[in-house]
């Protein structure tokens, strides 16, 4: 008894079924390679977000500072008549979905003043004590706001920060300012800009 030849038609059709059974083999083993190799590299990835883990210390990416501007009784403010003293705080805002902790400290908050290219006032160049503190607990979308604290419209320098260490004013007649604030490593994502008179 003899077998039947396949018409070229049903041969066509062996071959591309065999031809899809192959490229579906290549292809998945293709895909598991690459993903071996990519499993392997997030393992040495230092780039990787950390885990965020309740009660623990806050992660930068989780915590918000905006530097404000304005009166001593906080009310902002953008613009200083002559005499007027402008006062400079920050806010933090925890924008994680966890509470954690962060340092608050005087230690490790800082405020920049500049105009232009120009450095006029850096709060590490006082002569006031600064003191750790015990990290404070920040709840999901809550916000803690620092104690005004003024600016005496001087440089500082070496010898201090304060009109009191004989330092120059600065120029007035509507200059204009720049506020940045270091809280703990995390800059302000704001940088307000204000005037004085």
């Amino acid at each position: 008894m003899f077998s039947r030849y396949p018409s070229p038609r049903e041969l066509l059709i062996r071959r591309l079924v065999f031809l899809a059974v192959v490229i579906g083999l290549i292809w998945g083993i293709i895909a598991g390679v690459m993903s071996f190799f990519g499993w392997v590299g997030s393992l040495f990835n230092q780039n990787q977000a950390p885990t965020i883990v309740a009660g623990a210390e806050c992660q930068s990416q989780q915590i918000s500072i905006e530097a404000h501007v304005g009166t001593g009784d906080a009310q902002p403010q953008l613009a200083f008549n002559p005499g007027d003293t402008p006062y400079i705080w920050f806010s933090v805002t925890n924008t994680g979905s966890v509470e954690c902790k962060f340092n608050l400290g005087t230690d490790v908050t800082f405020y920049k003043i500049t105009s232009g290219s120009d450095m006029i006032w850096d709060s590490k160049d006082c002569n006031a004590p600064r003191f750790a503190s015990e990290p404070l607990m920040l709840k999901p979308n809550d916000t803690l706001t620092a104690p005004a604290s003024p600016w005496d419209r001087v440089r500082s320098g070496d010898v201090g920060c304060a009109a009191a260490d004989g330092l120059p004013e600065v120029t007035a007649g509507g200059a204009s300012y720049i506020l940045e604030a270091d809280v703990n490593g995390v800059l302000s994502t704001n940088k307000p800009q204000f005037v004085l008179n």
